[in-house]
């Protein structure tokens, strides 16, 4: 019974194991989910429309087009402080950021 406990727990762990391989082999853009991995010459060339970097902030992944296309939204919500901008702010760690992705993708 022990042995075969064992033998589930390491199956379990070499799944695990395969799946974070295969996670951390596949780069997708952080808005639009699309696979950066079939584009890596395009790292770093935003005029490229595949062109893609990681911000500085929190080393998420993007496409320069969708990043640049998130921070110009030029929508707003009513807020404690009166009405503010919605994205001024990775969208992943929520930190401020520039509105030129030349400056924030890295």
């Amino acid at each position: 019974e022990e042995e075969s406990e064992m033998e589930v727990e390491a199956a379990a762990a070499a799944r695990v194991a395969a799946a974070s391989a295969a996670a951390e082999e596949r780069r997708e853009c952080a808005i639009c989910l699309d696979d950066l991995s079939a584009h890596p010459e395009a790292r770093l060339q935003p005029r490229n429309p595949n062109g893609w970097g990681a911000t500085h902030c929190c080393k998420s992944l993007f496409h320069y087009r969708c990043l640049h296309t998130w921070l110009n939204d030029d929508s707003e919500v009513e807020t404690s402080r009166g009405k503010e901008k919605i994205n001024t702010a990775c969208p992943c760690c929520r930190e401020r950021v520039s509105r030129s992705t030349g400056r924030m993708l890295g």
